[in-house]
């Protein structure tokens, strides 16, 4: 499943994925990439005529990680679906939309109407017997970008349907021990039962000889950086 075009993910590599580009504020010829630019515009930057520009997020990405952002796939609009892992939060500009994304606000959202996220998230940010609360993060999104939600899509435990990148961090708002994705808390895995991650992230984080260690990460309160090693993809590079 091709991501959305415009979406911002994180990733560990020292490169980016073919088909994204490094969140440095770069410019980007129109011509070759005029859906983008429909969606972008000059918000970050760029003449309007001939380029536009990138957000730059380089100061807002944890050390050793990287925001990129997907010049190709998926043009979301009010009736497309995004599929999403249930609770994927994702970095977003503000014209990126699909049905079940939303802005991560603050919310009342009615317990049987998302009957999957509601069993996840319970009422961590808020809430009661009939409703749950999502988390607000409008203080927390870069400048000029917001933080969506997916409040439908695949469980976590089942990412065949939409599966990530190896490697890639995903943000989700619920603390669940989850057999296809690592928590990033710095723990050191051995090489040789990892070899495939270990060769997209060496040593980037820690750890020599017969281990590595994974991102040691910070998420925003009542969130859990998770990384994907099962069940992925491996990454195309550029």
């Amino acid at each position: 499943m091709p991501p959305m075009i415009g979406q911002i993910s994180l990733f560990p590599y020292n490169f980016a994925p073919a088909g994204w580009m490094f969140c440095e504020g770069q410019l980007l010829p129109i011509p070759q990439n005029e859906v983008l630019f429909q969606l972008l515009g000059t918000t970050y930057g760029g003449d309007g005529e001939e380029t536009f520009g990138l957000p730059d997020l380089t100061a807002a990405a944890p050390p050793n990680l990287h925001y990129c952002i997907s010049l190709f796939g998926e043009f979301g609009t009010s009736t497309y679906t995004y599929n999403a892992i249930i609770g994927e939060t994702m970095v977003a500009i503000p014209s990126l939309v699909a049905r079940n994304l939303l802005q991560a606000a603050g919310q009342s959202m009615l317990n049987n109407m998302y009957l999957l996220l509601s069993a996840y998230m319970g009422t961590r940010f808020g809430g009661d017997a009939t409703h749950f609360s999502l988390p607000d993060l409008r203080s927390k999104a870069p400048s000029k970008c917001q933080y969506l939600i997916a409040v439908q899509g695949d469980p976590p435990n089942n990412l065949s349907a939409r599966s990530p990148f190896l490697g890639e961090i995903l943000l989700l708002p619920y603390q669940q021990t989850i057999n296809t994705l690592l928590a990033c808390d710095g723990a050191q895995l051995p090489i040789s039962e990892n070899t495939a991650l270990y060769d997209l992230i060496g040593t980037t984080f820690g750890g020599s000889g017969t281990n590595f260690a994974l991102p040691n990460l910070t998420a925003p309160t009542g969130y859990s950086y998770y990384l994907a090693y099962l069940q992925a993809i491996f990454p195309p590079r550029g």
